[in-house]
């Protein structure tokens, strides 16, 4: 007969383990025991320290060690753990991930970066984003999964950073809007929660970058997995080998090739072992009760509405082109565009124009364009990328 029972909580969620009672009906719970491998597996979850934090170990390790044993339950001689003796350490012992969000912003260090598009005049009047991290916190040794950054209320601005302290980290982005965030390292996660009007640049991302409950947000990032739940109105342009997950709650979202680079993007994405092939990004695979193939909730950014995206910040590297290229029917109204402008130059300098026609032009040309950028909502794109004085290079380390 399986049986089912509460094991312990972790991380706000109730996990269980289920058992089988090998020895007929009248077993008790006090005779019930676990293996080796089922505790081994149980550190998928749970993980341990016994030196205050300077160290985590697996959970498997910890509770074999000599002292534990009558409190783990853990037999040498029958290489087993007693259900109730484990079950009861644990529920005593367990405690808040010391390297979780809550502990994070605790106690954490804050980050104080440079955040351009900030109106030096009004800086005692606008509230300043939120950004800690816990790089001091970690072990050296257990950076991995456990270094976390944490960037909450981020608001009309931008955000441009490429460090030692963000590589390899947890990045978790909450409720900024208005705002143009670019994080290019390579990462190891990302999570974009309640964010609207805003667009998120990422490097190269090890593992999962998950949108959740969003508006009207751009993310563009190479990684090994995208998601989305609970979005409306967002665009994903990404690189990825796997099927963009959509989870349930989502409105008009929007995929599109991945269309940007920066110097070091390739150096980046072979640090987390990213290559530009396969790239899945146009392949979603819906989960949930609210998707219909009458009425998708996602669909294919049109060649017609497509730009590529261009970084605008100084880096040292040899990428120069878009990785893998770009889908060929996008790249053929890319040249299209870019064969229009030249023959628009060419059609200006045939014109025989002189300078007082020159500078005429031009002004005509800036105040279109002016005009446009207000229209479009680009020009507070362009005021974010006003960087405060003695803070002109992307490259900054911590």
């Amino acid at each position: 007969m399986a049986n089912k029972s509460t094991l312990t909580r972790f991380g706000g969620q109730k996990y269980t383990i289920k058992w089988q009672d090998s020895y007929g009906g009248g077993t008790s719970i006090n005779d019930l025991s676990l293996s080796v491998e089922a505790v081994e597996a149980l550190g998928f979850l749970i993980g341990g320290s016994v030196d205050n934090n300077r160290s985590v170990r697996p959970l498997k390790d910890i509770a074999q060690m000599q002292q534990l044993h009558q409190t783990s339950g853990y037999s040498k001689i029958s290489r087993s753990y007693s259900f109730r003796s484990l079950q009861s350490w644990l529920r005593s012992s367990i405690d808040q991930n010391p390297f979780g969000v809550s502990a994070c912003i605790a106690h954490g260090r804050r980050l104080i970066w440079p955040l351009a598009g900030e109106d030096k005049s009004r800086a005692a009047e606008v509230k300043r984003g939120r950004i800690a991290t816990n790089a001091l916190l970690v072990p050296k040794d257990n950076i991995k999964g456990n270094k976390l950054i944490v960037m909450s209320q981020v608001c009309k601005q931008a955000i441009a950073r490429s460090s030692n302290t963000l590589e390899g980290s947890t990045i978790k982005i909450h409720r900024c809007h208005n705002s143009y965030i670019y994080l290019l390292s390579p990462l190891r996660a990302v999570s974009v929660e309640k964010c609207r009007n805003s667009t998120v640049v990422l490097g190269a991302v090890e593992t999962t970058v998950h949108v959740n409950f969003c508006d009207n947000t751009t993310v563009i990032t190479t990684c090994r997995r995208i998601s989305s739940s609970g979005s409306t109105g967002c665009t994903f342009h990404v690189m990825t080998p796997t099927r963009p997950l959509l989870f349930s709650g989502n409105d008009r979202i929007t995929l599109a090739p991945y269309h940007t680079y920066y110097p070091k993007l390739e150096e980046h994405m072979s640090k987390v072992s990213l290559s530009p092939h396969p790239n899945l990004w146009d392949q979603p695979f819906c989960v949930g009760p609210d998707h219909q193939e009458d009425k998708p909730v996602w669909d294919i950014m049109s060649a017609r509405h497509f730009y590529v995206f261009t970084i605008p910040f100084d880096m040292d590297g040899p990428t120069e082109e878009i990785p893998g290229g770009l889908p060929v029917k996008y790249q053929k109204v890319i040249t299209a565009r870019y064969q229009m402008i030249e023959r628009w130059q060419k059609m200006i300098k045939e014109k025989s124009l002189t300078k007082e026609q020159r500078k005429q032009f031009h002004s005509l040309v800036e105040s279109r364009f002016q005009e446009w950028l207000s229209e479009t909502g680009h020009k507070l794109e362009l005021d974010c990328l006003v960087v405060p004085t003695l803070h002109t290079e992307l490259m900054h380390r911590e």
